[in-house]
């Protein structure tokens, strides 16, 4: 589809930057207390309760704006499909901290991958569903998002192969995990791109810049398992928290203007 000719102006959404900003301090100061200052006893719960209450509030924010759009139907297929995205991760870390804080079972494998995987195709929805409606998809866009994962998965493979020294199901497990993240990735960056001149206004951009943030944190996660190096407390978590607070502050934004 072509790129309409005229943007009405209350797309044009001013983002203050100084709020990103202080976004990204909170996230700072918020990790650094829990690992260095709260009560060791409590540092794993108040994580897992941060950590499912994060998504939980993109879910609520992304079904608002949804119904913002009821009159507009690739919006709100695209919003709608923001909001069960993220409800999955929610899904996704409830269970996991049954596994990990209730059971004293290991979360990775589990039960929990089946609501984090189901991330990965609602997401790469709601950005083709933007993408598609304001830019054609290019042969130039198409070897972007070939060329982006299969980078990532070399990259993944090599290491997975060093570390394990087979290719045995629990690299086919992680590479299924991060092929789906690195396609995201690669999408979310040429969301960003297509984005980034106001065809859609700031508060889209800033929206797929939260997206670049989760889903970067979530492709060092896979290689964090990979050497069984991941914990509660390990600064990826910057990365998720980041990118929910910033997501977040673009569906505001962007619900201001509807």
């Amino acid at each position: 589809m072509t790129e309409p000719d005229i943007v009405p102006s209350k797309l044009k959404t001013n983002i203050n930057f100084k709020v990103i900003a202080c976004i990204i301090s909170a996230v700072f100061v918020f990790h650094i207390y829990v690992n260095y200052f709260s009560n060791p006893a409590d540092t794993d719960i108040i994580i897992s309760i941060f950590s499912f209450m994060n998504p939980l509030a993109v879910t609520i924010a992304s079904f608002i704006t949804a119904v913002k759009y009821i009159d507009a139907g690739i919006y709100r297929k695209a919003y709608i499909s923001l909001g069960f995205a993220y409800l999955m991760i929610f899904l996704g870390e409830i269970t996991y901290l049954i596994y990990d804080l209730f059971l004293g079972i290991d979360p990775y494998p589990s039960i929990a991958d089946i609501f984090f995987f189901l991330q990965y195709p609602l997401a790469l929805a709601y950005l083709i569903f933007n993408i598609r409606f304001f830019s054609s998809f290019s042969n130039r866009y198409k070897i972007w998002v070939i060329t982006l994962p299969a980078l990532i998965l070399i990259s993944y493979s090599t290491n997975a192969f060093a570390e394990l020294g087979e290719y045995g199901f629990d690299f086919y497990y992680g590479l299924l995990f991060v092929a789906s993240s690195s396609l995201v990735l690669a999408f979310a960056v040429l969301g960003a791109t297509i984005f980034r001149d106001g065809l859609l206004g700031k508060a889209w951009t800033v929206l797929v810049i939260g997206i670049l943030s989760w889903i970067i944190g979530d492709i060092w996660y896979y290689y964090l398992e990979l050497f069984g190096e991941f914990d509660l407390t390990h600064p990826v978590n910057l990365f998720w928290y980041g990118g929910y607070w910033i997501i977040i502050y673009a569906l505001y934004k962007h619900k201001k203007t509807i």
